[in-house]
C-alpha cells in the first residue's frame, strides 16, 4: 500500500512538472507623447513647433486662365489677390505653417506687390518684374531684403514644367527657397513682427436672453487675441440663421471670385469654376475673407497700375458668413498690417486660411443682399 502511494505521488509530481509554464505578459507599449502645437503668427492656426522658426516665404503666383489650376496655393496661410494689369489678377501667397514642394506658376512682380510683401520680411519669389521695380529691388537687396528672382538673381530656386507652356510653367518650392536663400546671405529666420488678431468671436445674448455663437465658432469661448490691445469680436448670429450667403468679389470677367459656404469654411470659385490644387485636387478652403479698397492709377494702355498700399483704407471682414466693417491699417514697410474698428481696436479673425482681396476702385463685395463698394 505504501509503495502504491509513493508511485502515485511520483506520477503526480511528473505531471505537474510537465505542465506548461505561464505565458509571459506582453510588454506594454508606451503612449507616445503628442507633439505640442504652436500658433502660426500668420493666420492663427495651430502648427508643429518647428514651423514658425522659418522665414515666411512669399511667392508671386500666376492667375491667368492658362495657369489654372495652380500648385501649392491650398497650403498658403495668407493670400493677397490683386489686379496686376488690365483687370488680370495675380496672387501674393504667404507660406509658413506648411511647406509645399511645388508652388506656382511663378510670375513677375510689381512695385505694390513688393510693398505688400515687405512687412513680412519674407523670402520673396518672383520671375522678373516691371522696369520700374528693378532699381527698387536692387536697393532693397542691398539693404537685406531676401529677393529671389528667377531671371536675375536666384535661378536655383526655380524650375520649368515642360508639360505647360511658357510663361505659365515656372515653379518653386518652399523647402527649396529655404535651402537656396541662405546661400545668398538670406537667413532662414523666424518672423518676429506684430500680427493680426485671431480667436473665436465672443457670444452675445439674443433677444430671448440666450447666448448664441457664429457658425463654426467655439460655444462660450471668448476671443483669444494675440495682440496686446482689446479686440472687438465679430458679431454673433442666432442659431436659427438662414443659410450662409455666398460672397462675391467682383474684379473683371473670368477673374470674378465666388466664396461658397460649405458649413465649415468657404470654397473658392473663379470664373464660375471651383478652385483646387493641381497636384492633389484639394479644393481651396477659406476661413477669413478680407476686402480692402485701395485707390489705383492706370499708367498706360496695357493697364499697368500704380498703387500705394501703405495707409488706412476701408475694409470688410467676413468670417462664418458674418460681415464686419473696419479699416485696413498698413503704416509702412516695417509694420505688419492691422484690421481695426472705428476705435482702433483689432477685429478678430478666425484661425485658418485668409484671403485678402485688394479691390479696385468701383468694384464691389457682395454678401447676400449686402453690397460694399468704394
Amino acid at each position: 500500500m505504501t509503495l502504491r502511494i509513493c508511485v502515485l505521488l511520483c506520477a503526480f509530481a511528473l505531471c505537474d512538472g510537465c505542465a506548461k509554464a505561464p505565458s509571459p505578459q506582453p510588454a506594454s507599449t508606451p503612449t507616445p507623447t503628442p507633439t505640442p502645437a504652436v500658433e502660426n503668427p500668420l493666420n492663427g492656426a495651430m502648427v508643429p513647433p518647428d514651423a514658425p522658426k522659418h522665414r515666411i516665404a512669399a511667392v508671386m503666383i500666376d492667375n491667368y486662365p492658362d495657369a489654372r489650376p495652380q500648385s501649392g496655393l491650398y497650403d498658403a496661410d495668407v493670400v493677397y489677390e490683386v489686379e496686376a494689369e488690365g483687370g488680370i489678377t495675380r496672387y501674393l501667397a504667404l507660406f509658413l505653417g506648411a511647406a509645399p514642394v511645388v508652388v506656382g506658376p511663378v510670375r513677375s512682380a510689381r512695385t505694390y506687390f513688393v510693398d505688400l510683401a515687405r512687412p513680412y520680411d519674407p523670402f520673396f519669389a518672383h520671375a522678373g518684374q516691371n522696369d520700374d521695380v528693378i532699381d527698387v529691388l536692387r536697393d532693397l537687396r542691398n539693404a537685406g531684403f531676401a529677393d529671389m528672382d528667377e531671371i536675375q538673381h536666384t535661378p536655383e530656386a526655380f524650375w520649368r514644367d515642360d508639360s505647360r507652356d511658357m510663361p505659365h510653367n515656372l515653379y518653386t518650392g518652399i523647402a527649396r527657397m529655404r535651402k537656396v536663400g541662405p546661400t545668398y546671405g538670406y537667413a532662414d529666420k523666424a518672423f518676429s513682427r506684430d500680427r493680426l488678431t485671431f480667436g473665436s468671436p465672443a457670444p452675445t445674448p439674443d433677444a430671448s436672453g440666450s447666448t448664441q455663437n457664429a457658425p463654426g465658432s467655439t460655444p462660450n469661448a471668448s476671443a483669444q487675441p494675440s495682440a496686446s490691445s482689446s479686440p472687438k469680436p465679430a458679431p454673433s448670429v442666432t442659431a436659427a440663421m438662414p443659410p450662409v450667403p455666398n460672397v462675391v468679389a467682383s474684379f473683371w470677367l473670368e477673374y470674378d471670385v465666388d466664396f461658397v459656404w460649405d458649413g465649415a469654411a468657404y470654397q473658392r470659385f473663379i470664373d464660375g469654376q471651383p478652385q483646387h490644387d493641381r497636384d492633389d485636387d484639394r479644393p481651396y478652403e477659406v476661413d477669413d475673407i478680407v476686402a480692402v479698397w485701395i485707390p489705383a492709377k492706370v499708367l498706360d494702355a496695357i493697364g499697368d497700375l500704380s498703387m500705394n498700399v501703405y495707409g488706412s483704407y476701408p475694409a470688410v471682414l467676413v468670417r462664418d458668413g458674418v460681415p464686419t466693417e473696419g479699416t485696413w491699417s498698413a503704416p509702412g514697410p516695417d509694420i505688419t498690417p492691422r484690421l481695426v474698428d472705428d476705435s482702433g481696436d483689432p477685429l478678430v479673425l478666425k484661425p485658418g486660411h485668409i484671403y485678402i482681396e485688394i479691390m479696385p476702385q468701383g468694384s464691389s463685395l457682395t454678401l447676400g443682399k449686402k453690397n460694399w463698394s468704394h
